[in-house]
C-alpha cells in the first residue's frame, strides 16, 4: 500500500514538473517572437530635421553680387519691363560755308537743263549702217512708217519696238553723247534722251 503511494506521488510530481516546462518553454518562444520589434532601432531622423528645426527651413536663392539688385529684376525702366534705349536720328546735313559740308557730285547720263549737245553722222556711217539693217528691209511696211524728227519726240506706242545698236556697228560709229542712247526701229537709227524720249539726231537709211 505505501509503495503504490509513493509511485503515484512520483508520477503526480514529474507531469507538474513536465507541465511547467511546456510553459516556460512557450514563454520564451512568444518573448522571443516580440523581441526583433520591441528592440528595432528608432529612424534616422531626415537631413533637414523635424519641423520648427534650424534643418528645415528653406534655404535662400542667391543674391548674386553682393550690394546688387536681386535676380530677375531689371536694372533699369521700370520693374518688370524691358528697357529700350532710344535710336539716334540722322545727322542735320551742314549748310554751303559750314566745316563739314560737301557739294553733292553731278550725277551720271545728261546735265539738266541747257542745249543739246552736237552731233553729226560721218559720210560713211549711212552705208555701214544699210550694208548691217539691209536683211531687214523687206519686212518693213514703208506705207505706215513712223516719222522722226531732229527736236521731235519719240511716240510713246513705237518706244517698245527700238532696239539698242549692237556693239559691233556701234564701235564704227560716233559715241553717242553722255545720258543718250543709240537705238534702231523700222529702217531709222536715232539719237534719243531715253528719260523724255526727244530726238537728238536720226538717220533714215530708206530715203
Amino acid at each position: 500500500m505505501g509503495t503504490k503511494l509513493n509511485s503515484s506521488s512520483l508520477r503526480f510530481a514529474i507531469a507538474v514538473v513536465l507541465l511547467g516546462g511546456a510553459v516556460t518553454f512557450g514563454s520564451l518562444n512568444s518573448a522571443k517572437a516580440q523581441a526583433p520589434a520591441a528592440q528595432a532601432p528608432p529612424p534616422a531622423p531626415s537631413q533637414g530635421g523635424g519641423p520648427g528645426r534650424p534643418g528645415n527651413r528653406p534655404s535662400r536663392p542667391p543674391s548674386g553680387r553682393p550690394g546688387g539688385p536681386p535676380p530677375g529684376r531689371p536694372t533699369g525702366g521700370r520693374p518688370g519691363r524691358p528697357t529700350i534705349q532710344p535710336v539716334p536720328g540722322p545727322r542735320p546735313t551742314p549748310a554751303p560755308g559750314r566745316p563739314g559740308y560737301r557739294p553733292p557730285r553731278p550725277g551720271p547720263g545728261r546735265p539738266p537743263g541747257g542745249p543739246p549737245p552736237p552731233y553729226a553722222w560721218r559720210p560713211g556711217d549711212r552705208d555701214r549702217m544699210r550694208r548691217y539693217y539691209g536683211r531687214n528691209f523687206g519686212y518693213i511696211n514703208r506705207g505706215r512708217r513712223p516719222i522722226f524728227t531732229i527736236g521731235g519726240f519719240i511716240p510713246f506706242g513705237d518706244r517698245g519696238y527700238f532696239r539698242p545698236v549692237p556693239p559691233g556697228l556701234y564701235g564704227y560709229l560716233p559715241p553717242a553723247p553722255p545720258g543718250y542712247v543709240m537705238g534702231y526701229f523700222d529702217g531709222y537709227v536715232v539719237i534719243n534722251d531715253p528719260v523724255s524720249y526727244s530726238v537728238l539726231n536720226v538717220m533714215d537709211l530708206l530715203d
